[in-house]
């Protein structure tokens, strides 16, 4: 397990995802080993990870297929603690295939409103701005899918955490419905610092500099449309 962990960091790094297969086997153990890094303390490693499980999703769903109903237990308080990486994970599996995602989408999207962990005192910052992540990362495929929610995360634009404030932005830019400008512009000038994961990368920008590209992408998929 030690080795296989080892390799299949490495990999993620290196960003060689269909190596990963090749390398541990397609098998379960592998998915298991997977699963494992969604926990680590490198950050890079863990979002890698998600990202390997959406194109699990997409090139080996059967692989991967029990996962769903893992992860999302693993967000129920039966659970006994909140699952690390599951609501990015879950976001990432629906949005590669939604299918094998179930209610996975739903659950995720509606956990925004959950008391105990995405509402203060006693929320959890880390499943919150994953959940924020993962509402983004959906909607911008299936925007209709996240449209009762997009209300609560524009309220996160305003949250005293620039990381939290800064992903409730990054997911409306992404998602790019009517409305939502109201919520991002009063962001422009933000000078909270951010870390982002878009596009396999780790990105330190500010909220202001994301609410200015949501705001643009928001008027060019406009003027594209007209």
């Amino acid at each position: 397990m030690r080795n296989a962990k080892a390799a299949a960091k490495e990999l993620l790094l290196g960003g060689r995802y269909p190596e990963i297969l090749s390398r541990l086997g397609e098998k379960r153990k592998t998915v298991r080993v997977l699963r494992s890094l969604l926990y680590e303390d490198e950050p890079l490693v863990k979002w890698r990870a998600v990202t390997m499980f959406g194109w699990l999703a997409r090139e080996k769903p059967k692989l991967i297929d029990s996962e769903v109903d893992r992860l999302i237990w693993s967000l129920n308080d039966e659970a006994g603690s909140i699952g690390r990486g599951a609501p990015e994970t879950l976001g990432e599996i629906v949005r590669n295939n939604a299918r094998l995602g179930r209610d996975g989408g739903k659950i995720v999207a509606h956990y925004i409103e959950d008391p105990e962990t995405c509402r203060p005192p006693n929320r959890n910052p880390e499943i919150l701005i994953g959940v924020l992540w993962a509402i983004g990362r959906m909607g911008e495929r299936r925007p209709d899918d996240v449209e009762d929610v997009l209300a609560a995360v524009g309220n996160f634009c305003d949250d005293p955490d620039p990381n939290v404030r800064g992903h409730a932005v990054w997911a409306l830019g992404r998602i790019l419905r009517p409305g939502s400008g109201e919520f991002v512009r009063c962001r422009t000038g933000d000078p909270g610092r951010v870390l982002v994961y878009e596009d396999g990368e780790l990105r330190a920008c500010t909220v202001g500099e994301l609410a200015r590209e949501a705001l643009l992408k928001q008027k060019q998929t406009g003027e594209s449309g007209a």
